[in-house]
């Protein structure tokens, strides 16, 4: 009896992991596989813009994955660098299609943060890899031991936009299209910084918004630092009014808020390396301002906070540039600032348009 029974399961687990028939039918799992070029993109070439950001712009189409029997296979669409398909695909992105579905459509908005997210540059075609990866599903959700299967690579060329990001808030009405801008970051994919005042005490709510609206994507509070694109979220807040250095990271959905004053260092400066020269807040005319006898055989640097966490030199063109930033990290081979003679200053800076800050030297 013992030996019968052992046999029985025997046979009941050979089914299972291979073949059963019943009344006829032939169900058995064999190594999966797609059919030639099973993938299909709509476009080959893609320019997303931001005046279309809810509009369809690429759709991918495969056919079914064979296994032999109909399990059910659920789809991951991948998507990376044309450097990520000789690293195993490490790196890629990817999203899970529901069971048996065999399309998946990209709306501009989304594939557009997805790119960003990926480090692409804006503005340029990049050549994208995409392909789709088949899986058979457990029943009881457990990892499957058949071997997935891939379909063909498809690589569209698509150019990404970047946009500025406005920050209406309490502090000027609620307002898009009259609030102050963070721009993106040159060369630095899904990266927003800018200088924005709030003026009056007590705490302050703002939102950042993709357009001078609230019909388009906005950005509210998502807890510890990070925020979502829930439109009924909370603002995000600062404590007290002031002058602060905002950022937004779109590749982690966090951002940063710091209150700022400015001022000078160095020795072509009053109070030399040792002692910071203030500069004061001009509010209606947006700049910084201080006058200061100043020597020509020193130089200086502008910086935040009597501290070099937030720093700003000149490159080689002359142009104001940041030296130290806890955002964007140390910039290397930057110049000091410096005056053309010894004598009585007006010196200005501003940093109110996001990305293009600039100073002037009035010798009075």
């Amino acid at each position: 009896m013992r030996t019968i029974v052992h046999y029985l399961l025997i046979i009941a687990a050979s089914c299972c992991l291979f073949a059963c028939q019943k009344d006829g039918e032939d169900y058995q799992l064999r190594p999966g596989s797609f059919g030639g070029n099973a993938l299909s993109a709509s476009s080959t070439t893609v320019v997303l813009t931001a005046a279309k950001e809810n509009d369809t712009a690429l759709r991918f189409q495969w056919s079914a994955a064979d296994f032999g029997v109909q399990p059910v296979i659920s789809y991951v669409l991948q998507l990376g660098r044309v450097s990520d398909t000789a690293n195993s695909w490490a790196t890629a992105k990817s999203i899970t299609i529901d069971a048996n579905r065999q399309q998946y459509a990209f709306v501009t908005k989304d594939l557009n943060n997805l790119l960003n997210g990926m480090g692409i540059t804006p503005g340029v075609a990049n050549t994208i890899a995409v392909r789709i990866r088949a899986n058979v599903n457990q029943y009881n959700g457990a990892a499957s031991t058949v071997p997935p299967v891939f379909t063909n690579t498809v690589s569209p060329q698509i150019t990404s936009y970047g946009l500025d990001l406005y920050v209406p808030g309490d502090y000027q009405g609620w307002s898009p299209a009259t609030a102050p801008k963070l721009a993106p970051v040159a060369g630095r994919a899904g990266l927003y910084e800018g200088y924005v005042y709030m003026a009056g005490a007590g705490q302050h709510y703002f939102k950042y918004t993709n357009a001078p609206d609230w019909n388009h994507t906005n950005y509210g509070d998502g807890g510890s630092g990070s925020f979502n694109t829930d439109g009924a979220a909370a603002g995000l807040s600062v404590p007290d009014g002031g002058y602060y250095y905002l950022t937004a990271n779109l590749n982690n959905n966090t951002w940063t808020a710091t209150k700022t004053t400015w001022g000078m260092l160095g020795d072509a400066s009053p109070g030399g390396w040792d002692t910071d020269t203030q500069l004061s807040y001009d509010e209606a005319a947006q700049v910084w301002k201080v006058t200061a006898n100043m020597k020509k055989n020193g130089s200086f640097k502008f910086r935040a906070n009597k501290a070099w966490d937030l720093d700003l030199g000149v490159d080689g063109a002359g142009k104001l540039q940041y030296a130290d930033n806890p955002f964007l990290g140390y910039t290397a081979g930057l110049n000091n600032l410096t005056v053309p003679e010894d004598g009585n200053y007006s010196i200005t800076l501003d940093l109110h348009v996001a990305g293009n800050y600039t100073y002037v030297l009035h010798k009075n």
